[in-house]
């Protein structure tokens, strides 16, 4: 190792910012490189290599259209990051990084030496293409070079600028993809991100994984029904209940960081609140896997009616099944509708779904509040 990468990697491991790896085909020199500097405790909390398809498959979560790409790329460090973000809080910086790659070997290839190197943040999305001239260097020496390119591109994202400037020759190229994001909010809602938990209005972190009873809805304004409920159906359910608000609505704009920030102003310091920017179950599902989502029945009804989802069956029994794909399901509160209070057993549910849906009875719990109803009189409770 040459003294300007032991510098950059000092300066990498003197810096704020944790980094999780998963590099597969090429770039696993880096990972040596950086353990080897002292300081690496500091800086690496957990390097995989994914070398087979099938333990690439496993850890993005998909099988790839090409295992060599910019997308795999970023799925990698994606993947990466999530993977950091559950072992810190909103104080410790993570950084997935990623390389897949394709470099000379001991048979005649037939596609480019090439290799994408990709960096996923809260508000970062980066990947460099790099194409190797075939024949130029052998294969210690392009490990080397896209090795000694994924520190420098560390270093650069982390620190601004990197003493390491690696040389390319003529019919060589890199090209970068970037994007960043001005705040968390902007990334959560152009889906860079997927979630953003306070307790109360305490920030806690970024796409912090969740298990439990989800009671979502707009807290619009937040009253004594939605926390009677929450803690009701913890008991039943034996598990911490999170209470989450969407930032997008499918037939409103998104929120404004002003109004997130006066709705979750309402949520006790000992409240879990998660913001998300997904309106539909389907898409909670996704993100909240494993759990229960505390609805009441006015909204149950709409789960199990086709004229919600453009008087289209199919897509019911989609949207259904993708909930139950995710290990999800609900518990009813019953609501007053027109009058009358209805619960769970006055719903149709189609056959195959009638094992998601379970109902709290009247007599455990029945709150005739409506977030509705206390703005149109100016009532908070």
């Amino acid at each position: 190792m040459n003294s300007d990468l032991e510098y950059s990697i000092t300066r990498i491991h003197n810096s704020k910012t944790k980094l999780v790896m998963s590099v597969s085909g090429v770039g696993s020199q880096s990972i040596n490189w950086l353990l080897s500097v002292p300081g690496a405790s500091k800086t690496l909390i957990e390097a995989t290599i994914p070398y087979s398809n099938e333990s690439l498959n496993r850890y993005i979560g998909e099988v790839p259209r090409q295992y060599v790409s910019k997308t795999t790329a970023l799925s990698m460090a994606k993947a990466a990051y999530i993977q950091g973000v559950q072992y810190g809080n909103h104080e410790i910086d993570i950084i997935g990084v990623s390389c897949t790659g394709a470099i000379s070997t001991n048979r005649k290839r037939r596609g480019d030496n090439q290799a994408f190197i990709g960096l996923w943040g809260p508000r970062l999305k980066y990947v460099a293409h790099l194409i190797l001239e075939k024949g130029e260097r052998n294969r210690v020496e392009e490990e080397e070079l896209v090795s000694s390119l994924i520190v420098q591109y560390i270093e650069e994202k982390l620190l601004g600028n990197s003493v390491l400037n690696m040389e390319l020759n003529k019919l060589e190229s890199v090209s970068v993809d970037e994007t960043e994001f001005p705040s968390d909010l902007d990334s959560l809602v152009n889906g860079h991100i997927s979630s953003i938990t306070y307790m109360g209005s305490n920030l806690v972190g970024l796409d912090k994984s969740f298990k439990g009873g989800i009671l979502s809805g707009s807290f619009n304004p937040m009253h004594q029904g939605h926390i009677e409920l929450s803690k009701l159906a913890s008991d039943m359910l034996g598990v911490p209940v999170a209470f989450e608000i969407s930032a997008s609505n499918v037939d409103k704009p998104p929120l404004q960081a002003n109004e997130i920030e006066k709705r979750v102003s309402q949520f006790e310091r000992s409240e879990t609140v998660i913001l998300t920017c997904a309106p539909l179950f389907g898409e909670k599902s996704s993100i909240f896997q494993n759990s229960t989502f505390i609805i009441g029945n006015d909204t149950a009804l709409r789960l199990v009616d086709p004229k919600y989802y453009d008087n289209d069956v199919q897509n019911m029994y989609t949207s259904l099944q993708k909930v139950k794909d995710n290990k999800c399901d609900f518990l009813v509160a019953g609501r007053l509708q027109n009058s009358e209070f209805k619960t769970i057993s006055d719903m149709a549910i189609p056959e195959a779904f009638i094992s998601l849906f379970q109902g709290i009875p009247e007599s455990q719990f029945r709150m005739d509040l409506s977030s509705t109803e206390l703005r149109s009189d100016g009532t908070k409770l």
